[in-house]
């Protein structure tokens, strides 16, 4: 990098020097490139603003500012007119509904489940259970070991009939 300025253009290079001798009475060709040349149009514009004498505002000038600028900007919209019963309906609608939903949900809220103490042991002792947990004729099987070859047969007949009715 060089570090020096960039290359001014021949043409921006006269209109400059013209800007810096005449601000304000310019030549027909320093006008022509003013028109197509924005970077010198701002130069010039920034040289006037450092002249005191020659570029002092006409008289009025700041009394009339604020009108000229109001007239530059778009038009705004017309205001319509607020309709304060309108917007007083509108709040009470929605302080009904709101207060309907409302009661709503608390009608239809499920009770709550409070936490009761368990009750006093019964006084009374629970029924005793059997102390033999086997089914009725259990205890025929159990004994089935003991019996003889012939007494097991004929138990097992029994047994097989008993079964078979309906």
């Amino acid at each position: 990098m060089t570090g020096g300025f960039p290359a001014i253009p021949e043409a921006c290079a006269k209109t400059l020097a013209e800007i810096e001798a005449h601000a304000l009475d310019l030549g027909p060709a320093a006008e022509a490139h003013l028109r197509s040349c924005p970077a010198c149009a701002e130069a010039r514009v920034a040289w006037l603003a450092q002249e005191e004498a020659s570029a002092q505002a006409p008289a009025g000038y700041f009394e009339r500012l604020p009108d000229r600028i109001l007239s530059k900007l778009p038009a705004g919209r017309r205001r319509r007119p607020t309709y304060p019963v309108l917007w007083a309906l509108a709040a009470a609608l929605m302080a009904a509904v709101g207060a309907g939903g409302f009661l709503a949900g608390r009608a239809n809220r499920a009770p709550m489940v409070e936490a009761e103490l368990a009750p006093p042991p019964a006084a009374e002792p629970r029924e005793a259970l059997p102390d033999t947990p086997f089914q009725e004729g259990e205890d025929d099987y159990a004994q089935l070991p003991e019996m003889t070859p012939e007494e097991a047969h004929r138990f097992m007949e029994r047994v097989r009939t008993r079964d078979n009715r309906p």
